[in-house]
């Protein structure tokens, strides 16, 4: 019915109630004041850098200095940074000041978007943070972005020839940042995440890991304006007193082997990312890119984020095994940013669970053993929750199911966030009480679908993008990682599906990207034959349309999510360019 129902959830001391993020850093750098933390190599993105733990609190404080003569406590303030030192100067200095960040990936300034211009109308900053390079651009362009009128800029050049005392502004219970959405299912809306939230996660992960200040060194090349990035790599390595070794996102797309050689070069311990990321490398890193390559230091290579494919794990296994990667190493876990980052994962050094059950059965929202070969589905857990926190899984009618039934996750503990900023509508419909072992508790709608087997959380989908056609219960997911594998012409992570009504009817269209060798050597008949022929094998449904796009087309969040409802929208407007299209007569 549930895991780990609050044991050891620990009392709320004076001391933890004292305790924030800057407090955590200002205490790490009285005992490493000299250890680099972030190390920042050379590349087409950025130059070298490099930021210690004692230098990130003497910026800081330069920082929350200037920032304190713009804005005060509980105001929002905008960060625009590229990866780099910049950034943690600007966000520990907002945090130390008890401003609440608002940490943003950069966007296209030389045009008007009005999703950020609806976020910007959302979290209502006083001030902008932002580097030299973005605040010239912005001077420019202040005409195409009308929402930053009368927000005074702020940017380092104005605190790092600066000093100033350390502050202690915030307290536990003190909003620290705002986490925006990536907006793969629905507008954009900020998740507040508090101190305590923080410092709760933190801890859960390092114990998880088994993080150790003296041993572990690790890379990260996720964005810092996301949760997985921001939480779970930088301030994980912050928490648990590591050197990382940090690379942007758009190093790591176009070079992943990159990521790979600094693993290797410095014998780090701790490094992940979504499922796509290990696909990357699999798909974009040559056999010969592989000399000299050692990883048998990576004891921890945590995956989530989305889906996590039991076939991907087996194939990097297979293809990295040669250079000392352990498939032990894997660390499937799963998490949200309402829920501040993790909720389950691991054990550490334990080999991911992987459930073989019926693809027919699944579609029915039922867990049974595989009837044949043709009937299998290989389902990897996400790993299991922690002492103190809760992981339910209820049915429609908000009521908890027993192991091995599919329903919507729930979680509470301490790193449940208190909802959306300034949303009072959606934070009524996704938090709710239950009493449990005599106790009230908070509890979370995930939005996500899955089921408890043993304490281990396995999702199966999302009930906003759950698709019913001719009576069958459809997760995207489940059909698109089937077509990827139809045909070796077809793109991977290059394949979308939706539902929408035809004639009355609810009907199931699939859009393929084809690789782009491919797109002059194949016969389009062909692909569309193999997709229509695994959907039907796998699920019993026939595609009213299948799309075969050219790469790159299919709309994707700052973090490598599919926008399904945006390109649905597309489709029905009839806005999408296809270089083959065949409807199902």
């Amino acid at each position: 019915m549930m895991a780990n129902a609050f044991q050891s959830a620990g009392d709320n001391t004076l001391e933890q109630m004292m305790m924030t993020l800057c407090t955590e850093l200002y205490e790490a750098a009285s005992q490493f004041a000299n250890k680099p933390l972030f190390v920042f190599p050379a590349t087409r993105w950025q130059a070298a850098d490099s930021l210690t733990y004692g230098e990130l609190v003497t910026r800081a404080a330069a920082a929350s200095a200037v920032l304190s003569e713009y804005t005060s406590l509980g105001q929002r303030a905008l960060l625009l940074f590229p990866t780099g030192a910049a950034f943690w100067e600007a966000f520990m200095g907002c945090l130390s000041t008890g401003v609440i960040a608002v940490p943003l990936h950069v966007p296209n300034l030389n045009r008007n978007s009005e999703q950020f211009a609806s976020l910007c109308q959302d979290c209502e900053p006083s001030v902008l943070v932002v580097d030299d390079s973005v605040a010239e651009v912005l001077n420019k362009r202040r005409d195409q972005h009308p929402y930053f009128d009368g927000l005074p800029v702020v940017t380092p050049s104005q605190w790092r020839n600066q000093t100033a005392a350390p502050r202690f502004d915030a307290a536990a219970q003190d909003i620290a940042f705002l986490q925006y959405t990536s907006g793969s299912t629905s507008r954009p809306k900020g998740v507040q995440i508090s101190h305590a939230n923080l410092l709760s996660n933190l801890r859960f992960i390092c114990e998880r890991m088994q993080l150790d200040a003296q041993h572990d060194r690790a890379v990260t090349w996720l964005p810092h304006y996301h949760d997985m990035g921001l939480v779970g790599s930088y301030l994980g390595a912050m928490f648990a007193r590591l050197t990382s070794w940090c690379i942007p996102p758009e190093e790591f797309v176009l070079r992943p082997l990159h990521w790979l050689q600094l693993m290797s070069d410095h014998k780090v311990t701790i490094s992940g990312g979504p499922d796509f990321g290990y696909r990357h490398c699999l798909e974009k890193i040559r056999d010969d890119d592989l000399l000299g390559l050692d990883f048998s230091s990576w004891r921890v290579a945590f995956v989530g984020a989305e889906k996590v494919r039991s076939e991907t794990l087996a194939r990097f296994v297979k293809r990295f095994s040669g250079c000392g990667f352990r498939r032990e190493a894997f660390f499937p876990c799963y998490g949200l940013g309402e829920a501040t980052l993790m909720a389950t994962g691991g054990p550490v050094d334990a080999a991911p669970v992987i459930k073989q059950v019926s693809t027919a059965a699944l579609a029915r929202q039922q867990i049974t053993p595989p009837s044949s070969p043709d009937d299998e589905t290989s389902l990897s857990g996400s790993g299991q929750c922690f002492d103190g926190s809760c992981v339910l899984i209820i049915d429609t009618a908000g009521e908890p199911l027993p192991d091995e039934q599919i329903g919507e996750v729930c979680l509470a503990g301490p790193s449940v966030t208190r909802g959306y900023f300034q949303r009072q509508d959606l934070n009524a419909e996704q938090f709710f009480e239950l009493s449990l072992d005599g106790q009230s508790h908070r509890f979370l709608r995930t939005g996500d679908v899955g089921f408890l087997s043993a304490g281990e959380l396995f999702i199966t989908g999302r009930n906003s993008e759950l698709m019913i056609v001719r009576g069958k219960n459809l997760h995207p997911e489940d059909i698109e990682e089937r077509v990827c594998a139809a045909d070796a012409a077809i793109a991977p992570s290059g394949v979308l599906v939706f539902s929408t009504e035809i004639n009355g009817q609810e009907e199931l269209i699939v859009s393929a990207e084809l690789q782009r060798t491919a797109i002059r050597q194949i016969s389009p008949e062909t692909v569309v034959a193999a997709i229509r022929y695994a959907v039907n094998l796998s699920f019993g449904v026939n595609p009213a349309e299948i799309l075969l796009l050219r790469p790159a087309t299919l709309p994707k969040t700052t973090s490598g999510k599919l926008r399904r409802l945006a390109f649905r929208q597309s489709y029905i407007d009839d806005e999408i360019s296809c270089i083959y299209r065949e409807i199902n007569s």
